[in-house]
């Protein structure tokens, strides 16, 4: 477990300033012009207009790259783990900031997730694949890309918050593949296939959780992108590099568990976390 501690928390971290990047660009977005990829510069304009929507960036920016630090230390699944779990930090501390209360039900997700991760961290092992499975990602990344499109071609806000979240495990998955490539050199690492997926992927994404987040209520945006964020980037880290449940069938048995545990707490708590962004509407209104 030592080796992982500093991924771990480092999960935790980027899951703060992420949280804190969904809250600062909702409350820019609503009032930007409409955001769509066939006008990417002009999108990018209108949204920076906004002190609200740029201060969200500047977390975004700073949570990813303490997502990818987390990534090239931890294993995939864990780290999605604990980034999920960065709620049992966040919506205290939104709920705190707005001087709300937490609900008997939010209080229960957030003791259930603190469970979970507890339990995950017991016998947790630091398996580092040796290499990229390249056939077996890109398979994986072709799938949700397609999948991904198609769900957003319905349009609505909850079919692109799902669209955003596959893209973004996606780029999950192609980031670790990145921090894996670099360590047989940062050059060849940069020059690979695995930086380009990262970047059209985030795009994709980008975009579709922006419009998602601009034309519809932000609980199930919010909940349905971290729900499939989520799923596709554990499943990526489990059935693509191999990720281990733990030391053993008495570990990996409790593991699976502790990973649906925090899946349903999630989604039990994607209501608060989605509530406090539309919060932070009403604090940056004029």
């Amino acid at each position: 477990m030592t080796s992982l501690a500093p991924g771990l928390a480092l999960a935790l971290l980027a899951s703060l300033a992420l949280n804190g990047s969904y809250l600062l660009q909702h409350a820019g977005g609503r009032e930007a012009p409409a955001v769509t990829p066939r006008h990417p510069l002009r999108t990018l304009r209108g949204l920076l207009r906004s002190r609200a929507w740029a201060g969200g960036l500047a977390f975004g920016l700073l949570g990813w790259a303490l997502h990818v630090g987390a990534l090239a230390r931890a294993p995939l699944s864990l780290v999605q783990a604990f980034a999920v779990g960065g709620l049992v930090l966040a919506v205290p501390a939104g709920t705190r900031l707005l001087r709300e209360r937490l609900a008997r039900e939010e209080l229960a997700a957030i003791g259930l997730m603190a469970g979970a991760l507890a339990l995950l961290a017991i016998g947790a092992q630091a398996r580092h694949a040796p290499h990229v499975p390249a056939a077996a990602l890109a398979a994986v990344l072709v799938v949700a890309a397609l999948l991904a499109a198609a769900l957003a071609r319905g349009g609505t806000p909850h079919l692109l918050g799902a669209a955003a979240g596959v893209l973004y495990g996606a780029g999950d998955a192609a980031t670790k593949a990145a921090t894996i490539a670099a360590r047989h050199g940062a050059l060849g690492a940069l020059l690979g296939p695995w930086p380009v997926a990262v970047a059209l992927l985030s795009m994709g994404a980008f975009f579709c959780f922006q419009r998602g987040l601009q034309t519809g209520a932000a609980i199930p945006v919010v909940a349905l992108m971290t729900a499939t964020t989520n799923a596709v980037a554990t499943l990526g880290g489990l059935l693509v590099f191999g990720d281990p449940l733990g030391r053993g069938v008495a570990f990996a048995i409790p593991h699976a568990l502790a990973l649906l545990a925090i899946a349903i707490a999630a989604w039990q708590l994607a209501p608060s976390q989605a509530r406090l962004t539309a919060g932070g509407t009403a604090l940056a209104a004029p």
